[in-house]
């Protein structure tokens, strides 16, 4: 049933098509949402077999000899993830019935974009195959590329997709590096398999360090971290249900699931938690100062989703420092503490981007500034408003507030460590005041205050249909009841992530006024000082408090390399023919020569076979034309000769006993040498050129050159030849694959998709040629098209 859940968003994306081109007059959704719904009650009805510590595991070998299987996994914490791509996805889809429009021609697109996302989510976290893995890893990268540029007409949304694209990527290049060599050090793919070679030997070289930064760099791209993050503002030009899903709920968090899988590599490194706490720190600073200041509903969120994801990475990181200094409380309990925040978080981020949809899609706008009075016309979507923004900003009695509160007991348990981290414990509640800041200007700010018409301009009020308050007005409840059934689901996730299978869910305080709690009220009245004075009143938007740009860095980069290719363009890739051939010959021969003369000079073949009479007469003949060729400068001779050369190694190949190749080599010739001579018939009108002698010089110098290096190459090839492996499989296989004849086994069985595509293109050009007969047979053959 777990491959099951994966293939079942992508049957349903050749299913849509039918469903979009037979039924126009019923919204698309309202088939499609049935597919995250019916793959959520599974997870659902799998919830008690997981908390009772019963994982479900179910393998499917696919490349076996590669290392390639589709091993998927059900613990706790690929069923939180599981959970939340197929609830929220559900509800996602229900919020798009009202938001996107049935009569948009690219709406089947939108269904099976999402679809092959959601697959491809579910592919990471069940996944007990790190090959497999970074598959869907990729899958996730390329489907929110095409989401992120729904509304490709639009420059901002093809810049954005395409920034997306770029940073994820690189990410997961070096991700799938990191998974290699930790391949080559633990000898496996599997996932299990690893974290046990880990959990029983105590490898700390440099080759684990390098693969920990590689994975690190991935889940960075991914989660947006520090100087990573700048994708996930402009990835806002999506459609909302999009921004909702991928950047919420789903797809940022992609990087903290692959950091939560492999802490328990990595955790007994000292290295490994001091970079999640410091870039941890730098990117929850950065996107809740950033989100105070932004203007634009959506990116308020966006740069809020940065900051959340911080939080996550930097619990993920005292987690494991905790454990490095065997402190088991601390190690175990930020788990907890992490596994809950990333439950609320998605719950409450995805409901303020459907608001932010909501509010968008009834005036027309974004502009925080500008906004004002919606709850007149809005009130059930102000009332959601403040339950989910209350949440995020750590308000009791919301569940946001209990995951604030477990943060920062994890947080203080650095003052207990190190006195070097009282800078970072300062720095977290800085960024925990802007988080407290911009939750409260998404609250309440679009909502009070009276209504301008003056940013309608031209435009109407346009008020939302009831139906579009279902999807927020779900997750607005449930960030009020997340707390009461949390251990079902942060439980059995926490231990399937930490060395033990204890767990603590609390940590006990002596006092009932404790120093989370007088944190808490600090932060509520310093950010209720700073919402009033400076952010009701639109001042904030005076200031810019930006120190380092990452995105012009990320501007001019792409400049730089955008120019740099435009000048090995121009100078490389040019029509003329020879020059492109020239180029690559002399680039080919220099990797070469310099490769064996200069970095380790291999040894050549030494045992040389007997040469007969008629090779050594062949070559003669071979050599002879190819002089005659450059002293040639009749056309007719020069083809004939040219066609000698050809006939000759058709020779040479009947001399090695290769019939089949000396065939292809003399029909190829024959009909070259044919085509060659009617061109030449109707282009004996142009003037001949000669060349100059420079000319002809640099082409035997290529030549020559070209000529050395691939003997070097045949020359160390044979020398390190074993045909005692290839040669006596053939002959022992050749009657098993049911065949009498070597060649033809090999051929048909051995060389089977070599020569599938050689049919292949025999085929397409007998169909060309059948083609052309019948047009010059109706008398068309002087239109060229």
């Amino acid at each position: 049933m777990l491959q099951i859940s994966i293939l079942l968003p992508l049957l349903a994306i050749f299913i849509i098509p039918l469903i979009r081109k037979k039924i126009r007059n019923v919204h698309l959704g309202y088939f499609v949402f049935f597919i995250p719904l019916v793959i959520f009650v599974y997870f659902v009805s799998k919830i008690t077999t997981i908390y009772n510590g019963n994982n479900i595991i179910s393998n499917l070998n696919f490349a076996s000899n590669v290392g390639l299987d589709l091993n998927l996994k059900l613990d706790g914490l690929s069923l939180l993830f599981s959970l939340l791509i197929t609830g929220i996805g559900t509800l996602v889809i229900i919020y798009s019935i009202f938001y996107m429009n049935k009569e948009d021609s690219k709406l089947h697109k939108f269904y099976i974009f999402l679809m092959i996302f959601m697959a491809s989510m579910l592919g990471i976290v069940l996944s007990d195959n790190m090959l497999s893995m970074y598959m869907s890893w990729e899958f996730t990268s390329i489907s929110s590329f095409l989401l992120i540029s729904y509304w490709h007409e639009s420059e901002v949304s093809r810049k954005g997709a395409l920034k997306s694209l770029l940073i994820t990527v690189l990410g997961g290049l070096c991700m799938l590096v990191g998974i290699f060599i930790i391949r080559e050090i633990t000898g496996s793919f599997n996932l299990t398999q690893i974290i046990d070679f880990y959990k029983n030997t105590s490898d700390k070289s440099n080759y684990t360090f390098i693969a920990m930064v590689l994975l690190i760099i991935g889940a960075f791209t991914k989660s947006a971290q520090f100087p990573f993050h700048i994708w996930l503002p402009d990835a806002m030009a999506a459609p909302t249900p999009i921004s909702s899903y991928l950047h919420s709920a789903t797809m940022v968090k992609a990087g903290v699931y692959l950091l939560l899988r492999t802490s328990i590599i990595f955790s007994l490194s000292y290295k490994f938690s001091t970079i999640l706490i410091i870039f941890g720190t730098l990117t929850m600073l950065i996107g809740s100062i950033n989100a105070v200041f932004l203007k634009d509903l959506k990116a308020i969120l966006a740069y809020s989703t940065i900051s959340q994801l911080g939080m996550m990475i930097i619990m993920i990181g005292i987690g494991s420092l905790g454990l490095y200094n065997n402190q088991n409380v601390i190690y175990t309990f930020a788990f907890y503490a992490v596994c809950f925040h990333i439950l609320n978080h998605a719950v409450f981020k995805a409901c303020l981007f459907m608001i932010a949809g909501i509010i968008d899609h009834t005036v027309n706008s974004r502009n925080i500034s500008l906004i004002r009075g919606a709850k007149t016309f809005l009130p059930i979507s102000f009332i959601i408003s403040i339950l989910a923004a209350l949440s995020m900003a750590g308000v009791p009695p919301f569940s946001g507030f209990y995951s604030k509160e477990f943060f920062l007991t994890v947080v203080y348990q650095l003052a207990n460590i190190s006195s070097i981290y009282y800078l970072v414990i300062l720095l977290i509640i800085i960024a925990s005041i802007g988080t407290f800041v911009y939750s409260i200007i998404l609250a309440f700010k679009p909502f009070l205050g009276k209504f301008d018409d003056a940013i309608l301009k031209d435009r109407k009020l346009h008020k939302p249909s009831k139906g579009f308050i279902i999807s927020p007005l779900i997750l607005a409840i449930l960030t009020l009841i997340n707390n009461f059934y949390k251990d079902y689901l942060v439980i059995p996730a926490q231990q399937s992530i930490v060395y033990n299978k204890q767990f603590i869910s609390n940590i006990k305080h002596n006092n009932l006024i404790t120093t989370e709690l007088l944190t808490s009220i600090v932060i509520i009245i310093l950010g209720l000082l700073i919402y009033f004075t400076f952010a009701n009143k639109n001042k904030i938007y005076s200031y810019n408090p930006v120190i380092v740009n990452i995105q012009e860095l990320y501007n001019k980069g792409g400049f730089i390399i955008h120019s740099v290719s435009k000048i090995l363009h121009d100078n490389f890739v040019t029509n003329r023919l020879r020059r492109n051939m020239s180029y690559i010959f002399l680039s080919l021969s220099a990797t070469i020569i310099f490769g064996y003369f200069f970095l380790d000079k291999p040894k050549l073949i030494g045992n040389f076979s007997k040469i007969h009479y008629m090779n050594i007469i062949i070559a003669i003949g071979i050599i002879v034309c190819c002089i005659a060729l450059s002293k040639m400068t009749n056309r007719i001779a020069i083809i004939m000769t040219s066609s000698g050369v050809g006939f000759m190694m058709t020779a040479l190949y009947v001399t090695f006993r290769a019939p089949d190749l000396a065939m292809t080599q003399f029909v190829i010739e024959s009909i070259s040498t044919i085509i060659f001579l009617i061109a030449f018939i109707l282009l004996t009108k142009n003037t001949k050129h000669i060349e100059k002698i420079t000319f002809k010089f640099t082409n035997a110098f290529i030549a020559i050159i070209t000529g050395i290096s691939f003997i070097i190459v045949g020359l160390v090839s044979y020398a390190y030849k074993n045909p005692s492996i290839i040669s006596p499989f053939y002959s022992n296989n050749v009657v098993p694959s049911g065949g009498g004849n070597i060649v033809n086994v090999i051929i048909v069985d051995f060389r089977g998709f070599d020569t599938l595509f050689e049919i292949t293109v025999m085929s397409m050009v007998a169909l060309i040629i059948y083609s052309m007969f019948k047009i010059m047979k109706k008398g068309e053959f002087k239109n060229e098209n």
